[in-house]
């Protein structure tokens, strides 16, 4: 097992891994920016470095300054939770040449699904049902409008080695096409520091489908599925697992399917594949090389402490582990927290909630939020023996949940989980959207 862990990362995500390597009597690094000296996680870890001024770009995105944090406090491992550097092969690559041990997949495992286009190639090679589509990287204007008119609109258009939501656009026109693409360009490479571009088709009507997998490099652990279809402005707000619009049948092929895709890849640590699911088909979207954000409510159905598992896995600790989780512990649904913008309150002055639920927050009472990541403040957790019972305690749990200082979306979610479309399971990946913003 490793003596040191370093965590290329901030928040919520700090705070749980530091939990995992307590568990493992693992000792932590953390490192934070100027702005994050004070903040919760930097108090739990072993050790502290400031790393860079508070924008990301000279602090959680300084691969260097991070590695060479490492290197100077001896750390034997590197985990980058999710965001920033999580799914970035070079630094992967740079941790393996320092002799650091990068919990995560491979270098070219990261690489290969982190460009959409060339994951989307994988896919139809293994017979993965995938949506019609094209990069257009390197594609001249008339070549592009042209590839859109022959595709067909509405289409998607979206940054090929993107995540989180950013860079993608709904176009509905060439008009629209010539306008946002300039945009998302600009916003992907801001993001990503790569500004290539994705047409695929778009889904009037859909759920967003993830599975999430555990390879060992010989074994691939599926531990079971999630419906993350609740999105507002390409941001996940209420995830939930198992799927449950899947029957048995379904659930079994797209346990096939996420086996079927990385078959021969040898593929190690955690791993999240997305699918687009409608009138009864899987459609492969892209693959996730990280941790996700709402990973608690898959360890909440299957009892596996998942970040446990993945720095048991990059120690070469054997796992035991049901090789495929089809019948789920529970229900289990997450609502996001986040701060509402503008930001005019940071400092949180009250913040509570019902002891029978699971809240992972980088956040305490007196604490002031951060205004330059993003905006989440905490997720909450309900288990259910049922969806229906899950929904009622989530209702529950959100009325009860006490948290003054920062705007926030508290108030959006509970009339979103009111909903008789949401109580009802009768919603697709647009349903938020059009339901719009509460009064």
């Amino acid at each position: 097992m490793f003596h040191k862990l370093l965590i290329a990362n901030r928040g919520e995500i700090a705070v749980r891994i530091i939990k995992a390597c307590r568990q493992l009597n693992i000792q932590t690094v953390a490192v934070c920016s100027t702005a994050d000296r004070q903040a919760w996680y930097t108090q739990l870890a072993d050790e502290v470095v400031c790393i860079g001024p508070a924008a990301a770009a000279g602090s959680y995105l300084n691969a260097e300054a991070i590695l060479m944090a490492a290197i100077n406090t001896h750390a034997d491992a590197i985990h980058p939770g999710y965001g920033f550097l999580a799914e970035n092969a070079d630094f992967a690559a740079m941790c393996a040449e320092c002799g650091i041990t990068w919990i995560g997949p491979k270098a070219d495992q990261i690489e290969l699904m982190g460009d959409k286009s060339l994951a989307k190639d994988l896919a139809r090679s293994q017979g993965v049902p995938v949506l019609a589509g094209q990069s257009i990287q390197g594609l001249t204007w008339p070549k592009i409008k042209q590839a859109a008119l022959e595709m067909g609109f509405p289409l998607v258009l979206k940054a090929s080695h993107g995540g989180g939501g950013k860079g993608i656009r709904v176009i509905n026109d060439v008009t629209a096409l010539h306008h946002q693409l300039r945009i998302a360009r600009a916003e992907a490479a801001a993001s990503f520091l790569n500004d290539a571009m994705y047409l695929e088709h778009f889904l009037p009507t859909a759920r967003h489908i993830e599975v999430q997998v555990l390879g060992t490099g010989v074994q691939l652990y599926i531990l079971g599925d999630r419906d993350c279809s609740l999105q507002l402005h390409k941001q996940k707000v209420l995830e939930e697992s198992p799927a449950s619009i899947l029957t048995a049948a379904q659930r079994t092929e797209l346990s096939q399917l996420s086996q079927q895709l990385l078959a021969g890849a040898g593929y190690q640590s955690l791993g999240t594949i997305e699918y687009l699911f409608a009138n009864g088909q899987f459609y492969f979207m892209e693959m996730n090389t990280r941790l996700q954000v709402e990973h608690g409510v898959t360890e909440l159905t299957t009892g596996v402490d998942i970040v446990i598992a993945q720095i048991q896995q990059a120690a070469g600790v054997p796992l035991s582990l049901p090789a495929t989780i089809l019948t789920p512990k529970c229900t289990a649904i997450e609502a996001r927290i986040t701060a509402s913008v503008p930001i005019e309150q940071t400092l949180i002055t009250a913040f509570s909630w019902p002891e029978s639920v699971r809240v992972d927050t980088g956040y305490r009472v007196g604490d002031h939020l951060s205004t330059m990541y993003d905006g989440l403040i905490a997720k909450l957790m309900v288990t259910g023996r049922d969806r229906n019972q899950a929904v009622q305690r989530l209702q529950t749990a959100l009325a009860a949940v006490k948290l003054t200082g920062p705007a926030t979306n508290l108030a959006f979610l509970q009339q979103t989980v009111a909903r008789p479309a949401y109580v009802a399971d009768d919603y697709s990946i647009h349903s938020l959207a059009e339901w719009g913003q509460p009064s």
